[in-house]
């Protein structure tokens, strides 16, 4: 009898230990982990749970120890159901499924009433993702907004359109306060202070605010999941709709909390491990790369262009004589000819065309302004198209390429530098996060610049000097593409950060920061544009601190792989002395590749003239 005794505490020690040594290795799956929405290890921190809502825990401290949450939510699903919906399995079934396909263990039986609606609202769906494109107006969707998407299958629908009205987006973003300032936003942005949220709503709403408000293409990339990978996602969004996350611009937004959701069912990396930002397009292109049970995750993608883009397909849909007619009908934006003879010659379904075009040019201009006569142009323009036959003129809707097939938002550059006052030099650019007036901005926002945090180091005999250290370059030319009236609209360009006084000195250095406002014209492939503002220096080398600047300038695109952009800026101190300064600046892109270009430039001021040739990679 006592051997019998002595065995059996001997097999229930070592079940115990069995146990507690699986629970052990589970904790420390890559899945358990990416449910608890852990980020990988860094120098600077122990991982963490960036899920900072204490109600997503079932232990004290499983925010810091995926070990003891594990243990917790195996204690939890094992209980007997209470309250309906209240069982552990209810609350968290994404870690029940998977618990339960780890450990062959079932769970005790319970209605889940708000898990089973949330269920049939997504029966069937697929899981991919939903991309808009960068906007101007809000400096955390410089590079793009990526959002989870939930569609309806296309059998499911007769026309993609009806598809996409039936379709759910689940947005993370943070909870700003509406009164916020522009500085507080950013510094809070930058350095923390704001919580996130995933949400979800209807996709038709998502596309009346980035679509028609914001003018934003979107892209929709169907991923190539399993149906169980489906379920078992979509049971984790249920876990995480409307909990409080950490939130930074640059590291932990849109794209780092999306990637994190989906390697629960990819076994990549989507994002950079030790990189310091991860940017929407960062993730497209792992995405695009990636390969899933042994064909690729990207199954394809589809553009939902934006009314600007719409509007402007439809007009160059247009004959040259319907052109003509809808330029006569609407020649400004307060006045409206429906008598107009151009138009009146027109057959009936040429003149159904240029109504289309006209009534699409309305919706845009409702959504960029408020013009006085709007109304009464949209209700004549309307009484006119229901007089004519129904149905739409063919329109070419070959889109433009994905964000994820143009060239990277980060760049490194070595280049050979002439200097007319000192000896050669190597010159070292770094751009981590950038697109500017010289990429063909194909997938971007048009005639629009972005440049974060470049560097610029030039190396020659006398040793490593610093030649640029921008902190932020920003510029919209505003420049409008459909050949219709439109609101005026104010070119800009802001930046700061600290460069050379003078070409001709090495260590000459002003802190300087340019705000500028203007406007700009669109003449076929050539863009001219002129701005005038102040710019505010330091004062190191005494040229005043308040300096009135104008800039003028030419971005001419001769082909897809070629572009020039011709800059003239001229400033005038005030208060020391009256020195002016006149400089120009001429630069031209080759692209070699997706990857690769060649860039000539050469720039002048009163103290030398400086020419550089080299290349750029971008990653």
């Amino acid at each position: 009898m006592r051997r019998l005794w002595l065995t059996i505490l001997l097999l229930c020690s070592l079940s115990s230990t069995f146990v507690h040594a699986n629970v052990a290795t589970l904790s420390q799956d890559s899945q358990w982990l990416s449910l608890l929405h852990f980020d990988r290890k860094t120098p600077f921190s122990p991982p963490r749970s960036a899920v900072i809502d204490s109600a997503f825990f079932l232990a004290e401290n499983g925010r810091y120890d995926p070990q003891a949450e594990l243990a917790a939510t195996l204690a939890a699903l094992r209980k007997p159901p209470e309250a309906s919906g209240s069982h552990a399995s209810c609350r968290f079934p994404a870690r029940a499924i998977w618990l339960s396909a780890k450990i062959g263990e079932q769970w005790p039986s319970t209605a889940c009433p708000e898990f089973e609606e949330w269920q049939a609202q997504h029966q069937g769906s697929e899981i991919g993702l939903m991309f808009a494109t960068g906007y101007l107006g809000n400096p955390a969707s410089f590079f793009g907004h990526v959002m989870l998407h939930s569609s309806v299958p296309e059998t499911q629908s007769s026309t993609s359109n009806a598809q996409y009205l039936l379709d759910t987006s689940l947005n993370f973003g943070a909870d700003v306060p509406n009164d916020e300032g522009l500085i507080t936003y950013m510094a809070k942005g930058l350095l923390g202070g704001y919580d996130a949220q995933f949400s979800n709503a209807s996709f038709y709403r998502n596309t009346t605010l980035y679509s028609e408000r914001e003018m934003r293409d979107l892209w929709h990339y169907q991923l190539g999941f399993t149906e169980a990978e489906v379920s078992l996602l979509t049971a984790h969004l249920f876990e995480i709709i409307g909990k409080d996350y950490e939130y930074l611009f640059l590291s932990q937004n849109c794209a780092s909390r999306i990637a994190r959701t989906l390697e629960l069912v990819v076994e990549d990396d989507l994002t950079p491990g030790f990189s310091p930002w991860v940017a929407p397009e960062d993730l497209l292109r792992a995405l695009s790369n990636t390969t899933h049970h042994g064909s690729p995750l990207l199954v394809k993608t589809r553009q939902i262009p934006s009314r600007r883009l719409i509007t402007q397909r439809s007009f160059n849909a247009l004959n040259s004589d319907q052109q003509r007619a809808a330029n006569a009908v609407w020649p400004s934006e307060n006045d409206l000819r429906m008598k107009a003879l151009p138009f009146s010659e027109l057959s009936a379904v040429q003149r159904s065309g240029v109504l289309d075009t006209l009534l699409s040019h309305a919706s845009f201009m409702r959504q960029t302004g408020d013009p006085d006569q709007l109304p009464e142009i949209e209700r004549q323009l309307l009484q006119a198209r229901l007089r004519l036959p129904t149905g739409r003129a063919e329109v070419n809707n070959e889109t433009s390429p994905a964000i994820h097939e143009v060239a990277a938002p980060s760049l490194v550059g070595f280049s050979g530098v002439h200097n007319s006052h000192s000896t050669n030099s190597t010159r070292l650019k770094f751009r981590p996060l950038q697109y500017d007036l010289l990429d063909t901005n194909q997938a971007r926002m048009p005639n629009s610049a972005v440049e974060i945090a470049t560097v610029e180091i030039n190396a020659d005999d006398q040793g490593v000097s610093l030649n640029r250290l921008g902190l932020f370059n920003v510029t919209n030319l505003h420049t409008n593409a459909i050949a219709l009236p439109t609101l005026p609209q104010t070119a800009w360009q802001i930046s700061a950060g600290i460069e050379r006084n003078r070409i001709n000195c090495r260590r000459c250095f002003d802190g300087i920061a340019n705000v500028l406002a203007g406007k700009s014209w669109s003449y076929g492939p050539h863009l001219p544009y002129l701005l005038a503002g102040a710019q505010l220096r330091t004062q190191r080398h005494y040229d005043g601190m308040a300096v009135p600047m104008v800039k003028a300038g030419i971005v001419s695109s001769w082909s897809p792989s070629q572009r020039t952009h011709i800059q003239l800026s001229h400033r005038s101190n005030m208060g020391y002395n009256d020195r002016q300064r006149t400089e120009w600046q001429l630069q031209h892109r080759f692209a070699l590749s997706t990857d690769w270009d060649m860039r000539l430039e050469f720039q002048h001021d009163y103290s030398a003239n400086e020419a550089s040739i080299g290349l750029s990679r971008y990653f």
